[in-house]
């Protein structure tokens, strides 16, 4: 999946095709490649492993082709194009939303890759923050983690080291960005992705306090942005099966998860605020034949993808992974 390229292309005359060769099977194919942006992927043509660039490489012919990409020729290997402009952002320096180097599944790439297309205008928080809006972003999602509740302005402001007019100035800016929800009485946090303060079916206990996740992947993507296991307790949608998981590696693995077939259905819709849009149906299912049943309910056809368990996990990981990362040099 090629991304839009961040380097200038010069009129050079450029090598377009390169041979690239499977680290794991050694199967070698010719490929032509773009010359206005990086190709990220590349599915092996012989044993279908998904590759990835190498840390450091922009691309997946600069880390396995005979030939580095267009960019890297014209402008020099300490130019390189930045992969994946077109589908991460960087949050704050060094940082980047999604986080695709941990998707290592097929399902997960192509489940980010779709949400990116149905938000063609970019995510309303696809721009990186000014520094006072990330701290007040960030504080707010740590309270919430550590309070295992909504966190009121003047705790907000505390953590921050700001004015509470100043912290309510900049929550109503970041509810703007879809970042978090202010309630209706306009001095509450409704809710701050992932957490809610409204109680309902995606319960996650992190450090011995349950809070509610606003869908199955928000719930699923908690550990690993806490740095932290968590237990999530919820049901299938159509039966209402109990659905238990719980992490391991401090968030970054699935320990344990009943029923063996729990699916996600991860719906695509959006439209400004992903808590009353997609959210309202990214829900769990005891198993695919339950999932079928459930879309088969619905008064309009659903747009969106089924992912088992682990693919889902993955998705949780990517989104949300980078949310409480510092800064990076």
């Amino acid at each position: 999946m090629p991304y839009k390229s961040a380097c200038p292309m010069p009129d050079t005359a450029l090598v377009l095709e390169s041979t690239i060769t499977c680290p794991n099977c050694g199967h070698r194919s010719m490929e032509t490649m773009p010359t206005d942006a990086c190709q990220f992927f590349y599915d092996c043509k012989g044993c279908g492993t998904l590759l990835k660039p190498k840390a450091g490489d922009c691309c997946v012919f600069c880390s396995y082709g005979t030939m580095a990409c267009p960019p890297v020729q014209a402008n020099g290997a300490a130019l390189t194009c930045r992969a994946g402009d077109a589908a991460a952002v960087e949050i704050r320096p060094g940082v980047r939303r999604p986080d695709w180097s941990v998707v290592t599944r097929r399902a997960t790439k192509d489940a980010l890759l779709a949400r990116d297309r149905q938000r063609p205008g970019g995510d309303t928080w696809g721009v990186a923050l000014p520094p006072i809006q990330d701290s007040v972003w960030r504080a707010t999602i740590a309270l919430f983690a550590r309070l295992g509740r909504a966190p009121g302005w003047a705790e907000i402001a505390w953590e921050t080291n700001l004015d509470e007019s100043k912290v309510e100035t900049i929550l109503f800016e970041l509810e703007r960005y879809d970042l978090l929800g202010v309630d209706k009485d306009g001095r509450s946090i409704a809710y701050a992705y992932p957490f809610t303060a409204q109680r309902n079916a995606y319960r996650v206990t992190i450090n011995g306090r349950e809070l509610c996740a606003l869908c199955a992947i928000d719930a699923l993507g908690v550990g690993t942005m806490c740095n932290t296991d968590v237990a999530i307790e919820s049901s299938c949608r159509l039966c209402g099966t109990a659905i238990s998981i719980e992490t391991a590696q401090q968030g970054r693995a699935l320990k344990n998860a009943r029923p063996d077939g729990a699916v996600v259905w991860y719906d695509l819709a959006y439209n400004c605020s992903a808590a009353t849009s997609c959210c309202q149906s990214i829900a769990f299912f005891c198993s695919l034949e339950h999932l079928d049943k459930w879309l088969t309910t619905r008064a309009k056809q659903p747009v969106g993808l089924h992912l088992a368990l682990v693919d889902a996990f993955e998705m949780g990981q990517a989104l949300f992974g980078p949310v409480l990362r510092p800064a990076r040099a």
